[in-house]
């Protein structure tokens, strides 16, 4: 028999549904960054790939620095609108012009005062990333005090997120191919996502103006960013969920990342072919979120995503296995990994919320905006790792282009491709093992927090 949890009152449909759509805005912007942002860069301004690289890594160790500081202020943060909103709705009104603007860079431009203008605006869409980012995931445990409800809320926001990826990657290339230019196809996507970016932050900011918002701490955390980092090193759940979380983080951007040159070094396909493959992947991950999140119910979430990360290490192994120069291979791996993928994504990011309450059970106030801070900081890192983590697999199997790629490359790469990633992920289910807090510990957490109460 399942152990007892907090019952609370179910949050209403148009508060999850309005909150989720927040995810369209985060989701849409990593999607077009990851996928696109560099393309831009290179092949449209043809700004050199040394400098394209700089340009774009610079801002998102700027994100590590804001991530915690607007986590921490927000948890401090008193007004009528309550301590994330304000914040959720200053971040939109920064980030949704300056990611248009960031599109549409002048072709005019020498390169030098091209790579400067769009390294401000690029640092200004992650600081309105930030103050958007971090508030916003922090609402979740505020909002749903339940074990069960925490991961329901979190399905509808993973489904969202998958919806705007396929949003995002599907209608990129088709704006900028019925433009008249590169240049004016870039500039009409970043305005339509721009404004996707306002709608969704404005919309979140008000489908939860009557969302439950935890009360503000009797005393504020002392010891400012340094007290902070203290304290969340001594939350073991956190620390655990996030080093889990970074490794397998660093394992999927590292397979996203390599998975282009499987497919034309490898396999021999066009790269034209990625326009199919991600799509599909994220379409299964879709269809079975919702599954996810009822076998995090029934069996537990840290179980759950013990079964993901496993069917994950399989997936990426699964290359091996697969006979080379056929298509149909890479959409059996693509199915397997949106498979595995959702549970990857959803069980990680329905565990995080509940490591709050173990955060004020020990230390005697809620931060949800610090923790949250700290789980955003982790995704950042995991993304730039994970290029990382490609950029010296090709660099060690010699790789110069795909049209270079001799027997000994495309070897290397097809080994790369399946034990690297294979090779995270299982220490991420390692360190996922050591996670404490199932159905019961979080009941037996509520329980002594009531009982402080009252």
């Amino acid at each position: 028999m399942d152990p007892v949890v907090t019952a609370s009152p179910p949050l209403s449909l148009g508060a999850r549904l309005g909150w989720a759509f927040g995810q369209f805005a985060i989701a849409s912007h990593m999607a077009i960054v990851s996928v696109y942002l560099l393309y831009y860069l290179t092949e449209v301004h043809r700004v050199p790939v040394l400098l394209a690289g700089v340009i774009t890594v610079l801002p998102r160790v700027w994100n590590i620095l804001t991530d915690p500081l607007v986590g921490m202020l927000s948890d401090r943060t008193r007004s009528r609108w309550g301590r994330r909103r304000p914040w959720v709705l200053a971040g939109t009104l920064l980030w949704a012009p300056a990611f248009a603007a960031m599109f549409a860079l002048p072709a005019t431009l020498p390169v030098h005062m091209l790579a400067l203008a769009f390294l401000l605006l690029y640092l200004l869409v992650n600081s309105g990333v930030s103050l958007y980012h971090v508030p916003y995931s922090a609402m979740a445990p505020e909002m749903v005090p339940d074990y069960r409800q925490r991961l329901s809320l979190i399905g509808y926001k993973e489904v969202a997120s998958r919806l705007a990826v396929l949003l995002a990657i599907s209608a990129v290339p088709w704006i900028v191919e019925r433009a008249a230019d590169p240049f004016a196809g870039y500039r009409l996507a970043g305005l339509a996502f721009g404004a996707l970016i306002l709608v969704s932050g404005v919309a979140t900011f008000l489908a939860t103006a009557h969302a439950p918002q935890a009360p503000l701490p009797v005393r504020a955390p002392d010891g400012g960013l340094r007290g902070q980092w203290q304290a969340l090193r001594r939350n073991r759940p956190l620390a655990v969920l996030g080093g889990a979380y970074l490794v397998a983080n660093i394992a999927s951007v590292a397979f996203s990342g390599a998975l282009i040159y499987l497919v034309t070094a490898v396999h021999g396909q066009p790269a034209a072919l990625m326009g199919l493959l991600y799509p599909l992947g994220s379409l299964v991950s879709l269809a079975v979120t919702p599954l996810w999140a009822r076998l995090g119910a029934r069996f537990g979430k840290r179980e759950a995503c013990v079964a993901a990360y496993l069917g994950l290490a399989g997936c990426w192994l699964l290359p091996l296995l697969l006979p080379l120069g056929a298509v149909w291979p890479l959409f059996v791996l693509m199915l397997v990994f949106g498979l595995f993928n959702a549970g990857a994504e959803l069980l990680p990011n329905a565990m995080v919320p509940d490591t709050v309450e173990h955060d004020e059970l020990h230390g005697g106030w809620r931060r949800e905006g610090t923790i949250y801070g700290a789980w955003v900081v982790i995704q950042q890192s995991g993304m730039v790792l994970g290029g990382l983590v490609v950029s010296l697999l090709l660099a060690v199997v010699g790789y110069e282009s795909v049209q270079a790629a001799d027997a000994g490359v495309r070897a290397g790469i097809h080994l790369g491709v399946a034990l690297v990633p294979a090779a995270l992920v299982l220490l991420a289910l390692v360190l996922v093992r050591r996670y404490p807090i199932d159905a019961a510990a979080f009941a037996e957490i509520r329980r002594r927090l009531d009982a402080r109460a009252a």
